[in-house]
Parts: C-alpha cells; structure tokens; sequence
C-alpha cells in the first residue's frame, strides 16, 4: 500500500495550517479528544505527533486539572515518533500510540497496562 493510501485508509486529511516549505501538514481525529498530528516531509521521512484535550475529557468525568486554565488543556507525548513514509510504519506508530493510552491507570499508577 503506498503512504498516500495509508493516510486516507487511517483517517489522515491535509490540515489547513502549514507548519514549513519543507513539510506537509496531515491531522485525524480518531475521536473528540484525540488529534494526531502527521507531519510529512520532503526528505521521505515523517513525524508523528498527538494531543489528547484533556481538560476537556475530564471535565466529561465531573473532574479538573489544576484550575483548568488554558495552559493545562492538551497532554502531549514527550518524544515524537519519526520515521520512513510508509504504511507498515505508520500504523506501528499509530499502535504505539493507542498502547500509550490504554496504559494509563489514573486507578493503580504504579501497576503495568490495563489490558
């Protein structure tokens, strides 16, 4: 499958804002908190990043973050994931990703993933 196929099988559209002249800009939104971010560069690479709204979803859950305050809204992974433009490899990072995500444990931080 080739990478332009992938991104439209996972979900990817060009987004509107334009990060340089050396790459393009892809978003999906898997669900109304998640965003992931593809930049896509003209060296054959591309950089995967994401934020999930936090503040937003826990708010859905009768909860807060600190005082809610603009500067606490999205939870960003600290290192992107960067790699080839190929299907194979953006799914894998996709997977990992979502691995990220389900391991969470706000109930039992101290304990492995949930499964």
């Amino acid at each position: 499958m080739e990478f332009e196929e992938a991104l439209e099988r996972l979900g990817f559209r060009a987004a509107e804002e334009r990060v340089t002249r050396e790459a393009r800009l892809f978003r999906s939104d898997p669900n109304r908190f998640l965003t992931y971010w593809l930049h896509v560069y003209h060296d054959g690479t591309a950089l995967l990043t994401w934020e999930f709204a936090i503040v937003d979803y826990l708010a859905t859950k009768q909860l807060q973050v600190g005082s809610s305050e603009a500067l606490n809204l999205f939870l960003f992974p600290i290192e992107d994931d960067r790699g080839p433009q190929e299907a194979a490899w953006l799914a894998a990072a996709l997977d990992r990703v979502e691995d990220r995500l389900r391991s969470l444990r706000f109930d039992a931080p101290d304990v492995g993933p949930a499964r």
